[in-house]
């Protein structure tokens, strides 16, 4: 894994994404449900001629929220995509503080940065989870 990570805010939580998961960053766009899908699946959209499906990653991690989510991070894990829907991206950067073990189900360590708790996402683990809300 490489020192830079994509911070991104869902809900409340502040997460850090490793930077070679993440392809692109833009804004939600227009999406169309799927019958059928989980609901963490927000829907699918065109992503550079490929159908790209979007999930909401508040629901994936139980965060309760009210709106859905503007921005949109592709991720990919082993050649798979997925859209995962975040409230907000702040930076791009390097960790900062000393990397924790946690025993969150979908994060592999934890750090303090800036006096906020910064959970680093295991990509493997919500695709995973990404693969059950799809079904």
């Amino acid at each position: 894994m490489s020192g830079m990570h994509v911070r991104l805010r869902v809900g409340r939580e502040m997460y850090a994404l490793p930077i070679e998961n993440v392809l692109e960053i833009a804004e939600l766009g227009a999406l169309t449900t799927v019958p059928g899908t989980g609901a963490g699946v927000l829907g699918v959209r065109n992503f550079h001629g490929q159908v790209l499906p979007v999930f909401d990653l508040a629901h994936v991690f139980g965060i309760p929220h009210d709106e859905q989510p503007p921005r949109l991070v592709v991720t990919d894990h082993g050649g798979t995509l997925a859209g995962l829907a975040v409230d907000e991206v702040t930076n791009v950067a390097p960790l900062a503080g000393a990397l924790e073990e946690t025993d969150a189900s979908y994060l592999t360590h934890a750090t303090l940065e800036d006096d906020l708790l910064v959970g680093v996402v295991d990509v493997a683990r919500v695709f995973g989870a990404l693969g059950k809300e799809a079904a």
